[in-house]
């Protein structure tokens, strides 16, 4: 992996880790799930919850939104998490300090983007300000789109949200999605292209 590829995953690696551990969550199925835990393991998971409760309600927000961000991503990408997630951990402390301070200094649209994947993350600088204002319901639906966009089409994707005007934003995201998916990079780049 070349450094700007492992950068690039530190960075969502790191958007997950920091907003609380998302990648130790574990999946459980509710209550059949601790039902087969043993007493110690109650008594492990009652004081997780615990500690859990006793979290400010805005930093656990960010918890459950990183698990959440963490549980839509294709396995392809939480394999290459997990893969930056070690690396990570394996850089001497000064190195992570110095990685954490440059994410940390990101606009905070920005370091939620990377909540996205390291495939979308590392576009999202430029798809930021076309996706910023997205109502909920149709963020799911974009989301998936641009994940099954190749490289190129969120390049031009990028180029694209960068020339529109803020009033015709919504009009281009309706625009792309009412492409059929396989002909959505061809229309990009019928649109880049002079």
């Amino acid at each position: 992996m070349r450094r700007g590829e492992r950068i690039r995953v530190a960075c969502a690696c790191l958007a997950l880790w920091l907003a609380g551990g998302a990648l130790a969550q574990p999946a459980g199925e509710g209550a059949r799930a601790i039902a087969a835990l043993t007493p110690d393991q109650r008594a492990a998971l009652q004081r997780r919850a615990e500690a859990w409760d006793a979290l400010p309600a805005p930093l656990r927000r960010e918890r459950r939104e990183a698990w959440t961000a963490w549980r839509a991503l294709p396995e392809d990408e939480r394999a290459r998490m997990r893969a930056a997630r070690e690396t990570y951990e394996a850089l001497p402390v000064a190195e992570q300090q110095a990685l954490r301070a440059r994410f940390d200094a990101l606009d905070a649209g920005l370091r939620r983007g990377w909540l996205l994947g390291p495939v979308v993350g590392a576009d999202w600088p430029q798809l930021h300000a076309l996706f910023a204002q997205v109502a909920p319901g149709e963020r799911d639906g974009l989301v998936d789109a641009l994940r099954a966009l190749p490289a190129q089409a969120r390049a031009d994707l990028g180029v694209l949200a960068q020339r529109t005007p803020p009033q015709e934003r919504d009009r281009l995201r309706a625009d792309l999605m009412a492409q059929p998916p396989s002909q959505r990079a061809a229309w990009l780049r019928r649109r880049v292209e002079p």
